[in-house]
């Protein structure tokens, strides 16, 4: 009695597997989608980087702060800068009392400019009085000459110290303007070595605290500048299949129960070898509420939609394109359209009433 409930058992279970691996085309709704994953970042989201080598010394905000343009974000150890910004304030200082009209320099020259100045009246007075003299013979030749050759040494020297006078003024000009230049130099110099804000916005994330060495390039916090943006990684076989204004469906890992509608607005012209992929950006319809910089998410961008579709489970379509006909096992090749993981869409050569079948199993 045992032996032919044993047999109606597989012959049942015969025939569950006959009707398991035998399927009609149904209609359903089917959408072509593209896989991403990426975060969330500000729209104008930037680093604060350190612009010199040196220790932090001061940190004047922490994550979450709210800061201002220009506002102080760090202060790095400078000593050595310090002391090159003194020499320089100590070298213009010097330079401007030369400058000034009260310099020992200027005042030297002047006082002899001062003296050749009477002199050339006196010896001008005097050649005047030996040209008239010489016409009545009442003077030596001798003695006319001396008077000529006195009054235009005088001028001569004059004229030389006037010309000192003028290139001293320019020299010590030139020094002046070298030193405020050094001067203004060492003050951008030392200014390195105070980080600030480029623009308000929240700080997301310090990587660097007091004490920390850094070098210049070094990263030491992140700002994020306006509202959430959604960056995306896409893999480089579907970045052809990305267009600007397409809908994509947004999961964020912090809140996987909801899903988000963005727009595709802006797709990177080049490959990102660091992520190895290429980078797409998109924009939330709605105002999605607080969203953390960072989040991580998953996306599918909607490349089109196919309604009411003929379908048939994808795993039925075998070597390129075909399918098994249930009724005689033959094999036939069919035009497909929207094909995801669980489904194909069929867009001719098979009916609805069509039944198909998977390969037998060598």
């Amino acid at each position: 009695m045992k032996y032919p409930k044993l047999l109606l058992l597989v012959l049942l279970a015969a025939v569950g597997c006959k009707q398991k691996n035998e399927v009609k085309p149904q209609r359903k709704d089917i959408v072509d989608a593209v896989f991403g994953s990426g975060h969330i970042e500000n729209v104008n989201q930037y680093t604060a980087t350190a612009n010199a080598e040196g220790y932090i010394r001061a940190a004047y905000v922490a994550e979450g702060d709210t800061v201002k343009k220009g506002q102080p974000l760090f202060r790095l150890s400078n000593e050595v800068q310090q002391t090159q910004v003194g020499n320089a304030l100590t070298n213009l200082r010097y330079a401007e009392t030369n400058t000034a009209q009260g310099s020992p320099q200027i005042a030297q020259l002047k006082l002899q400019i001062a003296q050749a100045q009477k002199k050339l009246s006196v010896d001008s007075a005097n050649y005047q009085r030996y040209s008239r003299l010489i016409k009545t013979q009442a003077i030596s030749a001798v003695d006319f000459e001396n008077a000529r050759l006195n009054y235009q040494n005088s001028q001569s020297n004059l004229h030389v110290l006037q010309k000192n006078l003028a290139d001293l003024q320019r020299n010590l000009n030139l020094n002046l303007a070298n030193a405020r230049a050094q001067y203004q130099i060492q003050q951008e110099n030392n200014n390195y070595y105070n980080i600030t804000s480029t623009g308000p916005g929240v700080v997301m994330n310090v990587v660097k605290k007091v004490g920390d060495y850094v070098r210049k390039g070094d990263a030491i916090a992140s700002i994020g500048v306006g509202t959430p943006i959604i960056k995306l990684y896409i893999a480089e076989e579907d970045i052809e299949r990305i267009k600007l204004g397409q809908r994509a469906l947004i999961a964020l890992n912090s809140d996987k129960d909801k899903v988000h509608e963005a727009v595709i607005t802006k797709i990177y012209p080049a490959f990102n070898t660091n992520e190895q992929s290429f980078i797409a950006e998109a924009t939330f319809k709605e105002n999605p509420g607080r969203v953390l910089n960072g989040t991580q998410l998953q996306a599918n961008i909607i490349i089109r939609t196919s309604k009411n579709a003929l379908v048939i489970p994808s795993y039925y379509v075998v070597n390129d394109n075909n399918v098994i006909l249930a009724s005689n096992g033959e094999k036939r090749r069919v035009k497909v359209g929207i094909r995801t993981l669980e489904w194909t869409e069929i867009i001719s050569g098979l009916n609805e009433n069509e039944e198909l079948t998977l390969p037998k199993q060598q």
